[in-house]
């Protein structure tokens, strides 16, 4: 990377905070969810930075159990399904607010699970408890993604609910309007973090990017924020994050360099 004279002030601060994204960040985009995985490599390194930081936090669209199986590193926080559950002591608490809507996302994963479209070849359909996920990244078809859209557009079971995307990937979420920003905004407040370097590779962490630029102008931290980059997500998401990274064995070294 370059400008890593910017990150010394980090670097040589123990208060320092991590929060980092999972897929597509610390962890390689393959063909399925279930594919992915975290190297050695990496947990070697997240759990340096845990030890010489304040925290470490790793937030995700994934449920926060699979997020901890997938890492398995005591003393991080993990925080699930785009911040409406988190790992605290060993337990899941589920923000109540999102309880209510358990039904209804259910009910329309079962009519999204009989429309034809999103059981075309290639389309993967994945129950999060407290979201329902539509990936289609490997669907040979160009359009999948306004097929897959147009069909949702019109299910009664989905009104009231949100409809979000992300790198070839479609979810149903509740609205109680979770996302990363409100969980980087959660994670300053409620662990007073004065210093904060926050990495993502997705739409969904550009809610985090405007969030830290917004904290950092009002004067109430000091952070910056790391893009991975990806030829699947709008140039504009990189114009929201502060510095970037071209990949994950890149986010690695970065992370080494951190702890050297």
């Amino acid at each position: 990377m370059k400008n890593l004279k910017v990150f010394e002030r980090f670097k040589n601060d123990k208060k320092t905070v991590i929060i980092t994204d999972v897929d597509g960040t610390i962890s390689e985009i393959v063909p399925t969810p279930q594919e992915a995985f975290v190297s050695y490599s990496m947990k070697e390194t997240l759990t340096g930075l845990s030890k010489k930081f304040q925290m470490v936090a790793v937030v995700s669209g994934r449920p926060v159990e699979d997020v901890k199986r997938m890492i398995g590193i005591e003393g991080l926080l993990y925080v699930g399904n785009h911040g409406m559950e988190y790992m605290k002591n060993g337990q899941i608490q589920v923000e109540e607010d999102t309880k209510r809507y358990i039904q209804r996302i259910n009910e329309a994963a079962c009519k999204i699970k009989e429309e034809e479209s999103c059981n075309a070849e290639g389309v993967l359909l994945e129950d999060k408890g407290l979201c329902f996920s539509i990936h289609y990244r490997l669907c040979k078809d160009p359009n999948a993604r306004k097929i897959l859209l147009d069909a949702l557009k019109d299910m009664e079971e989905l009104k009231g609910l949100q409809i979000k995307e992300g790198r070839k990937v479609i979810e149903i979420r509740p609205p109680t309007g979770y996302d990363k920003g409100k969980i980087l905004e959660r994670i300053v407040k409620d662990h007073d973090v004065k210093s904060v370097i926050y990495l993502g590779d997705d739409v969904t962490d550009s809610d985090a990017f405007r969030k830290l630029n917004e904290l950092k102008t009002q004067g109430k931290l000091d952070g910056e924020s790391i893009i991975i980059l990806s030829g699947e997500i709008p140039s504009r998401i990189k114009e929201e994050a502060s510095y970037f990274l071209e990949s994950v064995d890149d986010v690695l070294k970065f992370f080494e360099w951190l702890l050297d």
